[in-house]
């Protein structure tokens, strides 16, 4: 499947560049070979993406669009790209995307007239027909167009559509030499912003990994506090996106999922140390304490929610009860967040199959009927019955000390 759209992707590129050569006036050889140059140099400079990479090269390629013929500028764009390492099957579609995007930005350029309006809507059809080309190629290998386009093309739908002034101003300065006598030396100048964008958006994507981390350190050190809740929180998380794939969630909502059920409980970092550790039961102001957590870990959440997603409300929201008997606000029903009640099923059979210093947690089977019995009163009988089915496959954390093994 995935050769067949390689094949069409390309026998398309081939017969559009043969009949775009009758369009436009073109430049000279050594035009075309300082445009593909400056794309092989751009090309180096990557941005990891959940589905490949983001290369620079995009702005070459869009020069060539504003400052060549359209059919040299596609041959440009596909020429000039250079990633070594890839596969031969990755090449010829990384070739002939890039080509064709740049081919149909050209043409669009030249439609609409040499201006920045034109260079506009080429950038906008670069774009589009590089994500379609991407989106086609995920569909074949089984993934999920929305993630792709959460995880590669929201972040950079602006940027990317910025740079196309930056790169017709680039262009025309190629052209019109305004620094002595050959434009190159304008056209290096013009795309001194464009390192500086490259260099912000590495900047951007180190501080969303560094705040994950910092984060994932924060939840291990929750649980380094209390050596019997020890990785309570990646099998909560375990156990609620096995739960989601029985309810058919999608799978950016089985991203969040997870993510959230991994911090549902980081408001107990502000919980002191003689409440969380106590053997014996809370008192009446000591479980007040405790029950603020969820609060707590909202109020921590929230402002990251901008680079982690929307958590904040799972982490609030875990302990509210189908019946409205639950804390912090004792909502009821479908007033809890949906993927808060996916994790109050988690949690929940996590801690009751888990040794506490005050009781020996209960068998798999034991939980299980728990879960069963509590089903319309404390859960959503909906997410409890999937729990069942996700119970009955066998996974391999229904048992606590197998799903340890699993991490060792």
């Amino acid at each position: 499947m995935v050769g067949k759209l390689i094949a069409a992707l390309s026998a398309t590129f081939l017969l559009l560049l043969i009949l775009s050569f009758r369009v436009g006036g073109g430049g000279t050889l050594l035009d075309f070979g300082f445009i593909t140059l400056l794309n092989v140099l751009l090309s180096r400079l990557t941005i990891p993406l959940r589905f490949g990479k983001l290369t620079m090269g995009f702005v070459g390629n869009l020069v060539g669009a504003f400052s060549l013929a359209p059919w040299q500028a596609a041959l440009s764009a596909a020429l000039g790209f250079y990633l070594p390492g890839s596969p031969w099957v990755k090449e010829v579609f990384n070739r002939s995307q890039l080509g064709l995007a740049t081919l149909n930005a050209a043409l669009a350029y030249h439609v609409m007239g040499e201006s920045p309006i034109g260079a506009l809507v080429g950038g906008l059809v670069y774009l589009t027909t590089n994500v379609l080309s991407l989106i086609l190629l995920g569909l074949t290998l089984g993934k999920d167009p929305k993630t792709m386009w959460r995880d590669n093309f929201r972040a950079f739908l602006l940027p990317y559509l910025g740079f196309a002034p930056l790169a017709f101003l680039a262009a025309k300065a190629y052209t019109t030499p305004f620094l002595g006598i050959w434009g190159g030396f304008g056209l290096l100048l013009m795309l001194l912003p464009a390192l500086y964008g490259y260099t912000m958006w590495r900047y951007q994507l180190q501080l969303v990994e560094a705040l994950e981390k910092i984060v994932e350190a924060s939840v291990r050190y929750l649980e380094a506090r209390d050596p019997h809740t020890a990785y309570h929180s990646e099998r909560v998380a375990t156990i609620a996106k096995a739960i989601g794939k029985h309810m058919g969630l999608p799978e950016e909502t089985l991203k969040l999922l997870e993510k959230g059920a991994k911090l549902h409980d980081i408001g107990k970092l502000w919980i002191p140390d003689e409440i969380l550790k106590k053997k014996g039961s809370l008192n009446f102001s000591e479980w007040e304490v405790m029950r603020h957590h969820t609060v707590w870990g909202a109020k921590l959440l929230q402002p990251l929610e901008k680079f982690l997603g929307p958590v904040a409300h799972i982490a609030q929201y875990h302990h509210e009860r189908w019946d409205g008997r639950g804390y912090p606000e004792g909502l009821a029903g479908e007033e809890i967040p949906l993927l808060a009640r996916v994790v109050a099923v988690a949690d929940a059979y996590e801690a009751m199959t888990s040794d506490r210093p005050y009781r020996r947690g209960k068998s798999p089977e034991e939980a299980l009927r728990e879960i069963q019995d509590l089903a319309g009163t404390q859960f959503d009988p909906r997410i409890a019955q999937a729990f069942v089915k996700a119970w009955q496959e066998g996974e391999e954390w229904r048992d606590k000390k197998e799903f340890l093994q699993t991490l060792s």
